[in-house]
């Protein structure tokens, strides 16, 4: 088969697809028209011929007389064609103002300081009058009536019997002990007594023993 058979076989298939194509449009027209027909033929709703009727009414005249003016003056007026709304409106619901009255805070009462009675004869200094020290020259406490702990032999204020030292005079020691360096370490168990140092080293300096 050469070039030439082939073109004329392509060209005999279009022409009998124009051919069919053609024959198919042919068969639709009727139905076409036909549904044209039913169309035209139904019957128009009442609102729309209402609608006509208002749209196509000619407007009506009214005339106004001007005072002296003979002359009548015309006026059209048409119906509105657009409908009207009148927008929905609630109630306003008013908050009664409420003034609340601020609350009165009450200020600090502050108690004056009890007056303190001035000692000015305590020879012992021992912190009770001379008047009411049974021992005004002898330095002692307020539960001994100023008088010095008669079990304390060392007279530091460590009754014997709660003193770890007795016969060492340490009014300001925690048991009754003298601790010249303050290390908590009493003095007859100090190894330097003279130089603070831990308890671990035996109460000397650190790379001291």
């Amino acid at each position: 088969m050469n070039t030439l058979d082939v073109l004329q076989g392509a060209s005999n298939r279009n022409e009998r697809l124009r051919l069919l194509m053609l024959l198919i449009v042919a068969a639709t027209v009727p139905f076409y028209c036909f549904a044209l027909y039913i169309i035209g033929s139904a019957p128009v709703p009442a609102e729309s011929l209402k609608l006509q009727a208002t749209l196509t009414a000619p407007p009506a005249a009214s005339f106004t007389p001007l005072g002296a003016n003979f002359f009548p003056t015309a006026s059209a007026t048409s119906p509105s064609l657009l409908p009207t709304y009148t927008p929905l409106r609630l109630p306003a619901v008013s908050t009664p103002l409420q003034i609340v009255p601020p609350t009165a805070i009450p200020a600090p009462t502050i108690a004056p300081p009890s007056p303190t009675r001035a000692i000015t004869n305590d020879r012992d200094f021992d912190g009770l009058p001379d008047q009411d020290d049974n021992c005004p020259d002898d330095g002692g406490f307020v539960d001994a009536g100023g008088c010095p702990y008669p079990d304390d032999a060392d007279r530091d204020g460590f009754r014997d019997a709660q003193d770890a030292c007795p016969r060492e005079h340490a009014p300001y020691s925690a048991r009754g002990c003298q601790d010249f360096d303050d290390d908590g370490l009493d003095s007859a168990d100090d190894a330097c007594p003279d130089r603070a140092g831990p308890r671990s080293n035996r109460g000397c300096p650190e790379g001291e023993s």
